[in-house]
């Protein structure tokens, strides 16, 4: 902590010069906006006052209802009231406060309208900084002051009511943004910080945030009500038509590189843009958020699979592993070199024609050290196993959008997706478990040999046909894929028994190979029709079909040390099976979209089914044929802009998967092995959900809250058996009992003091779930609230941020109590970046990790510090030269914590990177409209 202090408060220090600006004496503004022709007030006008000097924005608001608008703490100059609405010819009325003068009142702003035949004459006006339209805020950019090297992320930081945190994750009015559009069009796949992190913030027009209709409602053509949240960045006239990006390289000590490349060429509506990346300091480069747990799943529709599906996992550096798409490899020392090709372009007179494409690559290594400390108290047993190895990782996958308006009633959209993934390693794990009086119980070691190759050819199909006069829609929307996933691998095994009167000694060496030819469809048609135009009521009939199809086989041989090959059957680790998996679904539904409330009951009959043929002499075949009615309702209400809430209800039906199901055992791990239940029933559940949000745009406020619920009947749950050994097995059965319920809010609003933000969040989960321990019930009932706390400062020449969370974990158990646990973390994060000088810069942050628990001797405190210095050279401060430090404290261990729902502990510790120094040069490259492009922006990725 001696260095703590020293290190990081040297920004903040170098701040305070700047914070004089706070004691200013303000004056107070007010009018009244009216129309000229009916003089009635006008509501929610946007108005800004701007600064007579320079005009930058000072501050800005919207009228209320009766059409005032006052400013307070307005500092003491020269000024100009500015007032816009759509229709209406823009007011520039110019004042002054001064001392003696300290409150101004312009009385009643007549607006009158905007005569457009005037086309001799040419009129220069000032952009109001905010219009609010039915669904949509849109930002001028201009409004709002950049530095020259600022990237579109910084701008965001600007705007009010969205937020940036340190990883990239934008949101916006309460809620996170799902998809950033660049003049209206995919980039790079909807990856939000594709866009924000390499587009230069002075090349934006107009940032748009849209509350946008899902894709569900837009593949569907009925209206649920639910809107998420979508940024548009349009471009310049003079930036859409030109090339604009950046190079940067970057060494260090301890071998550490980073080379970077971005450019992108905009020829009106043509994007063809390119990145690229190489390094071994852990970025892969094309780094997604971290996620909300209350996201939706419809995130990154471009870089989910070909069926629709997708897995997220982020790690506890903030890199994420998105279908394989990202990263690779995760934990260790990583290689990564990493590229992409994004192509957008328009045809027709009318547009008819919009087509995008892109291809991401990512090649990756790790070198991997790892520890598991894994403490098993319904067995008494602790274990250690160390892990090292080397694994590669080669990711390529090509996605295309292309969208063909036919004609003004039918549309179609076509979206294929090729990937292949390529991951393969040579691993060696230690093994070591002791009771807890430390007596040895067995000890083993492993090898273990693998390669598996995941390629996947799939796509999208989507037609739309609108019947004329608004009379309905029918739509038919489809998604296919088929996976021939291979995998195999080598494992040799040996251990060493402790709990007999002498010790025993076992060997296994295996070879397995893994086949699966999985097949996937899934498609929807929908009618709908329109029985009542004056009540807007709407009839929607739909049939839906999903379809799998699996041939998959696990073929185990063991070693022959006569032979010197693998070509003994293993039986217990081999097996066949080919299944079909399939859900047809029957709706009625009526449907009922107002101006501001949207209504939907539909009542859904479900056929599920399975049949699948398992080749073991253990287990004939497996049939099932079931049908469920599975109602779903949902009602949202828009009482004005920014405010919605919505409510939905949900019963569903599932049956278990292909894996629960196979009866032969899974040999990829060592200590825990898995079997399939073939007899394992359908599972029924309920699921309510709920959401609020309000955006004022007066005061920029926003409050979020949300909540759910789920109840399950014979869901599918884990029972697990372990012998005196210390090796555990388990398999899935049904178990009743099971739910979840959480709930949480967010709120935010700047303060009256220029660019200060505040936030808070709060999030509670309660969940039950029942599993079995050797034939005995134990109930695991789990409570984690936490909270969160915020706040920025964003001011021309200095930026400061803080968040303090902290969550409270409790776990009880009927059965295993030994397992109960209750701990604390605290994670909190500072970060400071002042420019001391025009051509200077300086920043840090620091990351605090705290665990507080039982027992005390895991309690452990983390403070990881970066910090770096940079300069700008040339006149347009195209060039950069900066020096960047890595936890610079030197405390990064690489701990992570988890606890299972059996009570199972396991701390697991990496190898890191560690303290590391590097110099990073980068430089601008533009040439945009062809004009001075001195202004353009350094593209700096963090």
């Amino acid at each position: 902590m001696k260095l703590l202090l020293p290190s990081f408060l040297l920004t903040l220090i170098l701040c305070i010069p700047a914070l004089n600006g706070f004691a200013q004496t303000g004056g107070t503004v007010k009018a009244h906006i009216i129309d000229a022709k009916n003089h009635e007030a006008i509501d929610f006008a946007p108005v800004a006052i701007i600064r007579a000097a320079d005009s930058v924005t000072v501050t800005n608001s919207t009228t209320d209802k009766d059409g005032n608008i006052t400013f307070n703490k307005i500092a003491f100059g020269s000024y100009k009231l500015v007032v816009k609405q759509l229709g209406l010819t823009t007011k520039l009325l110019p004042f002054n406060l001064t001392k003696t003068n300290v409150a101004i009142n312009l009385g009643d702003v007549l607006m009158e309208a905007d005569v457009k035949a005037l086309k001799a004459v040419q009129v220069e006006g000032q952009k109001a900084p905010v219009t609010i339209k039915k669904d949509t805020v849109e930002f001028n950019a201009g409004s709002f002051k950049t530095q020259p090297n600022d990237n579109v992320e910084q701008l965001l930081k600007k705007l009010p009511g969205v937020d940036v945190d340190k990883d990239g994750k934008v949101t916006a009015q309460g809620q996170q943004v799902s998809k950033v559009y660049v003049d209206g069009k995919e980039f790079f796949g909807n990856d939000p910080k594709a866009a924000t992190k390499n587009l230069p913030a002075d090349a934006i027009d107009k940032v748009q945030l849209i509350d946008d209709k899902t894709e569900k409602t837009k593949n569907t053509g009925i209206d649920d009500g639910q809107r998420e949240k979508v940024l548009n960045l349009t471009l310049k006239a003079d930036k859409k038509k030109g090339w604009f990006g950046n190079a940067a390289a970057a060494g260090g000590n301890t071998d550490r590189f980073l080379g970077q490349f971005n450019i992108n060429r905009f020829d009106n509506k043509k994007q063809i843009s390119a990145l690229l990346l190489s390094n071994n300091v852990n970025e892969s480069g094309f780094t997604m958020e971290d996620l909300n747990n209350f996201s939706g799943g419809n995130i990154f529709d471009t870089f989910g699979s070909a069926n629709g599906s997708i897995s997220i996992n982020v790690n506890s550096a903030g890199r994420a592993n998105i279908n394989g798409a990202f990263s690779g490899v995760s934990g260790g020392l990583i290689t990564s070199h990493s590229g992409g090709l994004n192509y957008s372009d328009v045809w027709g007179s009318k547009s008819q024609l919009k087509f995008n494409a892109n291809f991401v690559t990512v090649i990756s290594s790790n070198n991997l050290i790892k520890t598991d400390d894994i403490q098993n108290p319904a067995q008494g047993l602790l274990t250690n196993q160390l892990n090292t190895g080397n694994n590669t990782y080669n990711s390529y996958r090509l996605n295309m959008n292309l969208e063909y308006k036919m004609d003004t009633l039918t549309t179609l959209r076509f979206k294929p997706s090729l990937s292949y993934g390529y991951q393969g390693g040579m691993n060696t794990a230690n093994i070591n478990t002791t009771d807890y009086s430390n007596k040895a119980i067995n000890r083993g070691n492993q090898f273990l040999d693998q390669v598996t190759r995941t390629p996947v050819f799939g796509g999208q199909i989507g037609i739309n046909r609108k019947l004329p006069n608004g009379k309905g829609s029918f739509n038919f929307f489809t998604t296919g894929s088929y996976t021939p996933y291979r995998n195999r691998n080598t494992s040799r095994f040996g251990s060493t028994s402790y709990v007999g009167t002498a010790p025993v000694d076992s060997l296994s060496n295996l070879y397995t190979n893994q086949n699966d030819d999985a097949s996937n469809v899934n498609s929807t048609l929908t009618h709908v029709r329109q029985l009542s135009k004056k009540h807007k009521i709407n009839l929607a009939v739909g049939q839906g079909i999903q379809y799998r199809y699996d041939n998959a086989n696990q073929n185990t041989l063991q070693y022959n040390a006569t032979t010197g090959f693998y070509d003994i059957v293993s039986p217990q680790y081999s097996g066949a099976y080919n299944n079909t998996n399939w859900r047809y679904t029957s709706t009625l539904g009526i449907n009922q979209s107002k101006e501001k409330t949207s209504l939907n009951i539909n009542a859904e009959l479900a056929n599920l089914g399975l049949n699948g043929e398992f080749n073991t002499s253990s287990s004939g075949p497996v049939k099932r044929n079931e049908w469920a009615f599975v109602p779903n309702a949902s009602f949202s209400y828009r009482p004005k802009q920014g405010t919605s809430f919505s409510v939905s209800a949900r019963l569903d039906a599932s049956l278990p998967s292909i894996t629960d199901l196979q009866p032969f055992i899974n040999t990829s791990n060592t200590i825990y092995k898995r079997v399939g239940n073939p007899d394992l029933n359908m599972s029924r559940s309920f699921n309510i959900n709920t959401n609020y949000n309000t955006y004022d745009a007066k005061t920029n406020y926003y409050f979020n809250f949300y909540g759910s619920y789920s109840r399950i009947w014979d869901g599918f749950s884990t029972e697990s058996f372990f012998d005196n050994t210390g090796i555990t097995t388990s398999r899935p059965i049904n178990t009743d009992g099971n739910y979840s319920a959480n709930a949480g809010f967010n709120l935010g609003k700047p303060t009256k003091i220029k660019g200060l933000k505040l936030n808070a969040g709060f999030y509670g989960n309660l969940n039950r779930n029942v599993n079995f321990i050797n034939g005995n019930e134990n109930t695991v009932l789990r409570i984690s609230p936490s909270v969160n706390l915020g706040s920025s400062l964003d001011r021309d020449v200095f930026q400061l941020s803080a968040r303090v969370s902290v969550g409270y974990n409790n776990a009880k158990n009927s059965y295993q109590q030994a397992a109960n646990r209750e701990y604390y973390t605290f994670n909190n994060y500072y970060s400071a970046s002042v420019k001391p000088a025009k051509t200077w810069r300086i920043f840090s942050d620091l990351t605090q990790s705290l665990y507080r628990g039982q027992p005390a001797s895991a309690n452990t405190s983390v403070y990881l510090m970066n910090a770096g210095i940079e300069h700008y050279f040339f006149k347009g401060q195209n060039l950069t030269l900066a020096l960047n430090g890595f936890d610079l404290l030197n405390q990064n261990a690489g701990l992570q914590r988890s606890l299972s729902s059996t009570g199972q502990t396991t701390i697991t510790q990496t190898n890191i990177l560690g303290q590391y120094f590097y110099m990073k040069l980068t430089y601008k490259l533009a040439k945009i409209g062809g004009g001075n492009n001195s202004n353009n922006g350094v593209i700096i990725m963090r």
